[in-house]
């Protein structure tokens, strides 16, 4: 496997909520949940960068034990970041949380798994297999909507972007709702998984959902994702996406919750 990456912050002058880690046979991908400080709760002294700093290192370690399925390394690494802030009220809304994205290499196979809305795309020698979570959209489907109809940066758009987090908060690792990691272990059961021969595998592509706006734009298909990153790279398929958004700060020509999000993304050719 031959692997590259790259990872970018939404905001420059806050920290980049993604976490990205790659090994011989493993990539991790994981997008922290950002939420307005003003629905911050108390309960967890601990930020998502710390979360996803802390979740990523225990992933990577676990998927190196090829006798545990994916699940189980996440099942694992999310039971071992909760004991490390046990203290803290893990139950908070506000407690940090992330999407999580897992390739690995196991024996004559390639699996995934993802939880939430980051994307991987697999290129079976020309058939792209996409693989993403869309339980979130469903969850809260009125309240998104709502949020996507205003200009980012006004008023009327944070009141609506902080009534759908609200709403996702309330159906967020529940049955009928969605699931994210957080602290309950029980959640890696709830992941989408896969996997295929590497025989048949040209490549894999693992997004957060910052770095796959080119397609939810509609000014690409997934072809043209693996293309670029195939031909430039994961940093120039970032950097064409902050172009992109440069040219419509607001969000009116393309609807979305804020102007930049943090953006990762691996390539990896097999």
């Amino acid at each position: 496997m031959h692997a590259e990456m790259a990872t970018v912050a939404g905001n420059v002058s806050q920290a980049n909520e993604d976490w990205v880690g790659v090994t011989p046979t493993a990539i991790a991908v994981l997008d922290g949940l950002t939420a307005p400080r003003d629905l911050d709760e108390p309960g967890c002294q601990h930020g998502v960068p710390w979360y996803v700093g802390q979740l990523g290192p225990a992933l990577l370690a676990r998927l190196s034990d090829s006798t545990a399925s994916l699940q189980d390394c996440l099942s694992s690494a999310i039971a071992d970041v909760a004991a490390r802030h046990c203290f803290c009220d893990l139950t908070s809304p506000g407690a940090p949380q992330s999407t999580v994205a897992l390739v690995r290499v196991r024996g004559d196979e390639l699996e995934w798994l993802v939880l939430a809305d980051s994307v991987i795309v697999v290129d079976l020698h020309g058939e792209l297999r996409v693989i993403s979570d869309d339980r979130v959209e469903r969850a809260a489907q009125v309240q998104r909507d709502d949020a996507l109809r205003s200009p980012v940066g006004t008023a009327e758009h944070d009141q609506s972007v902080r009534r759908l987090i609200q709403q996702q908060r309330s159906v967020r690792n529940q049955p009928g709702g969605y699931w994210v990691a957080a602290a309950d272990p029980a959640v890696a059961h709830e992941a989408l998984t896969g996997s295929a021969h590497l025989s048949k595998v040209r490549s894999v592509a693992v997004l957060s959902d910052g770095a796959a706006r080119l397609v939810e734009f509609g000014l690409a298909g997934w072809d043209q994702v693996l293309s670029t990153l195939a031909e430039a790279g994961p940093q120039s398929l970032i950097n064409e996406i902050r172009r992109v958004e440069a040219t419509d700060l607001r969000g009116d020509h393309w609807p979305r919750y804020k102007t930049s999000d943090d953006a990762t993304a691996v390539y990896a050719r097999f």
